[in-house]
């Protein structure tokens, strides 16, 4: 416990605790508690509070798992405050603590939670190139006799790799003690944000406090060392879903059923860029799809036919490793579903953030949150039974208090809900937070064969695609088996499903030997029934190796056969692509027949810089298909690959060849916005403090802060990186220029006339921007 002056003496007192065997087994038991303070030798500021804490069953054995948190209170007497001389800070001024949180935080959690759900503070792991909130708990001492502080500012210097910066609060608040600071309220703590591009790496932060009308009355220095981790960005494969079906809204145009182009993906994305624990989602393609069946569904039916939408999706994904999402516009029906996620594919409406990130969100494995009560939220399908219970708060409360660093608002858990439950008011809890820093797929490398490397010593794991039968099968109570065509090609390893059943899937040679094997696993949010584990129907995707010796698929349901089917031959096949030599040509043309009788299911894939491969469509029955070379970006080498399957066997025919690309329109490669700004936006936008850039390519991936730079109307630089903090303009009109240096990537600015209000208050005035065409 840190005090502003020297402690004479001091004790510690008991406040309350709590306690209890991990296990739940044992409803006595016998506690021990004791606590210690002493005088910090080193630094007589700070007290020292030891504590043991001991709980034994009946047994009087230490054989038992238990938890628990005591509550304690120092009783300190300090020096005499005397005023300070010149150069020398208060002694009843104090920087207590700094909850550091870009999201969500552990923070003196013991003042709300129960123990099981109580983690050290500051626990939650920090994100390289992520904003950074830090919020300062101060300590002010009114009684003390020194001239009082009505207002308290400060400043915030982060040294760290990229140099020293200095940061000032968003505001300023009015001094009280630690103990009446509630942390659900925003003004009760001193809140600086770090920019993202300053948050890497081993961080200093040292902070002081001051009376925001007289500089020289301050505090002592607070310093405190961050380390910020290098975590991948989210990889997404964008799907445009151009919906030509019969579900469609009253009303609706071609324009509200149409595509939703890359910018409509780069605007929805950005909630899940702000919740997830991710520095950014790089979109590493986009394509759009047609799709022409019914989609109008029934949440009590899990996905409905929303399952079939998202298994065309997932054709897209080819060999890739990226999450694949697709979005469909507002103009489509589609009952009480509004999105469907899993198996590393997702699919939601365009422009809703919030549904993405929960999609997302099944994609990457996560179940939902529980829900507790009708009048709040649906009650989902496949909730995970381990989602803590915050004791007084709503099932699916997010638990600790989360901080929005795009306008320092507090989430608080009396209302705040996980983005993986069905409640309003979304934000993500620590659970959820911690379970997908895992689950992130890395960025593949875009160095050409980079996907064929193996680095792994000899004994470990190498990681190299190996040819895999892609499977998606419904199984019914009844063991009725409906399976689709499937197709088999290399791969990397593929994720499983949710929910381990009693089925296995061989694949056998004509003698009948076992080739290959794999227990089967559903996806447990589409469950049509919550009354069991394996309700059915069973609706699975999943990867499993494949032989080319193997002539037979045969499933099993506790040993016994219920299914098989032969994998026979698929016959050659011929591929012609036009279009590819003509400069003039938007878009390629693909032409490819069989000899095979039967009729044929087709994937068309195309291969990126780093040996990838990508969908062009979901399986289709046409032999022709029309794609535009924008798709393909730069890339003039070029490779582009059909299978065909009519059950299992799969026929495979490529083309190689060079792009010739039509020239690049200028200022076409980038796009500068301002967050959470539409670009369509008219008039006058109120702003937060801290002024976000969104800079992306043509691609639709966010290029590096370190490419930002900002300035002034006069040209002089005032910041670098994607992040301005304004409160260094003085009030009146300001014209600032976002200018991106060229890096590979294009260049080129955008200005903003920004109007500073005395009193805090900050304005976009658009309409009277004047953007830069960005270059090559």
């Amino acid at each position: 416990m840190a005090f502003p002056r020297r402690v004479l003496r001091a004790t510690v007192g008991m406040a309350g605790y709590s306690a209890t065997f991990d296990d739940n087994d044992h409803h006595l038991g016998r506690l021990t508690v004791e606590l210690s303070s002493t005088i910090d030798l080193a630094d007589a500021t700070r007290v020292l509070v030891g504590g043991t804490f001991g709980l034994r069953d009946w047994s009087n054995e230490w054989d038992d798992s238990y938890s628990g948190n005591l509550q304690f209170v120092v009783l300190a007497e300090l020096e005499r405050i005397t005023p300070p001389t010149p150069g020398n800070p208060r002694g009843d001024l104090i920087i207590v603590d700094a909850e550091i949180s870009q999201v969500i935080q552990h923070f003196r959690s013991s003042a709300h939670l129960d123990s099981a759900n109580v983690f050290p503070d500051n626990s939650i792991r920090l994100v390289a190139d992520k904003p950074t909130a830090v919020r300062l708990y101060v300590d002010y001492d009114a009684n003390s006799g020194l001239a009082p502080i009505p207002s308290l500012t400060g400043t915030l210097d982060v040294s760290g790799p990229g140099g020293t910066l200095t940061l000032t609060p968003l505001a300023p608040i009015v001094p009280r003690r630690d103990a009446q600071i509630a942390r659900g309220q925003a003004g009760h703590t001193l809140t600086f944000f770090i920019p993202q591009e300053r948050a890497v790496g081993t961080v200093t932060l040292r902070a002081r406090v001051a009376s925001a009308f007289d500089p020289t009355q301050f505090s002592s220095t607070f310093e405190r060392t961050l380390n910020f981790e290098a975590i991948p960005a989210l990889p997404v494969m964008a799907v445009g879903i151009n919906y030509t079906g019969p579900d469609i809204n009253d009303g609706a145009t071609p324009a509200s059923l149409a595509a939703p182009v890359l910018a409509d993906f780069v605007n929805t994305v950005m909630t899940t860029e702000k919740l997830f624990p991710i520095p950014q989602v790089t979109i590493t393609s986009f394509v759009s799809m047609d799709y022409d069946d019914d989609i109008e569904s029934d949440i009590n039916e899990g996905c409905d036919k929303f399952d079939d939408l998202l298994d065309a999706v997932a054709d897209m994904r080819g060999d890739s490793e990226d999450i694949v999402l697709g979005l469909y516009n507002t103009g489509v029906r589609t009952g009480s579903v509004g999105g469907c996620g899993g198996g590393a594919a997702a699919v939601a409406r365009t422009g809703r953030g919030a549904s993405v990130a929960h999609e997302l969100g099944h994609a990457l494995g996560r179940p939902h949150a529980p829900c507790d009560n009708v009048t709040r939220c649906a009650n989902p399908l496949n909730t995970d039974a381990a989602y803590p219970r915050y004791s007084g708060y709503d099932s699916d409360s997010i638990g600790e208090f989360g901080i929005d660093t795009n306008d320092g608002s507090v989430k608080d858990p009396a209302n705040a809900h996980d983005i993986m439950g069905y409640s309003g008011n979304k934000w993500i809890s620590p659970y959820t937070y911690k379970a997908l820093l895992s689950r992130i797929p890395a960025v593949a490398s875009l160095a050409p064969g980079a996907a064929g490397r193996t680095e792994q010593e000899r004994g470990d794991w190498i990681k190299i695609k190996t040819p895999h039968l892609f499977l998606v099968m419904t199984i019914t109570r009844q063991r009725a088996v409906t399976l689709r065509p499937a197709f088999h090609f290399p791969a990397y390893p593929q994720p499983l499903g949710t929910m381990p059943t009693s089925f296995e899937v061989e694949l056998q040679d004509d003698k009948g030997n076992m080739l290959k094997h794999a227990c089967l696993f559903a996806s447990g949010q589409e469950d049509a029934c919550a009354c069991a584990r394996d309700a059915f129907p069973l609706r699975i995707r999943q990867a499993i190796g494949f032989d080319p010796a193997a002539t037979r698929l045969v499933i099993y349901d506790c040993g016994k056969a219920i299914f098989e089917q032969t994998i026979g031959r698929t016959a050659p096949l011929e591929l012609v692509v036009d279009g590819a030599a003509d400069t003039l040509a938007p878009s390629l043309n693909l032409r490819w027949n069989s000899a095979a009788g039967d009729a044929l299911w087709f994937l068309v894939q195309w291969r990126d810089a780093a040996g990838t491969w990508r969908g062009l469509a979901p399986r289709i029955t046409a032999s022709a298909l029309t794609v535009p070379k924008q798709l393909f970006g730069r890339q003039q080498a070029l490779g582009i690959r059909v299978l065909a399957s009519s059950g299992i066997a799969t026929a495979e025919v490529r083309w190689e060849g060079q792009l010739a690309q039509a020239p690049i329109v200028p200022g076409a490669r980038l796009a500068i916005g301002l967050a959470e700004i539409a670009s369509t936006a008219s008039g006058t936008v109120a702003l937060p403090a801290l002024l976000r850039a969104q800079v992306r390519n043509g691609r639709g991936a966010a290029l590096p802060a370190s490419q930002v730079f900002w300035y002034d109307n006069r040209g002089t630089e005032i910041g670098r990186g994607s992040t301005l903090d304004l409160h260094a303009l003085s009030p009146g009109f300001h014209t600032i220029s976002t200018v991106v240096l060229d890096a590979g990537q294009g260049s080129g600015s955008q200005d903003w006339r920004i109007e500073v209000r005395r009193g805090g208050q900050y304005l976009l005035h658009t309409g009277q921007s004047s953007p830069h065409d960005a270059k090559e």
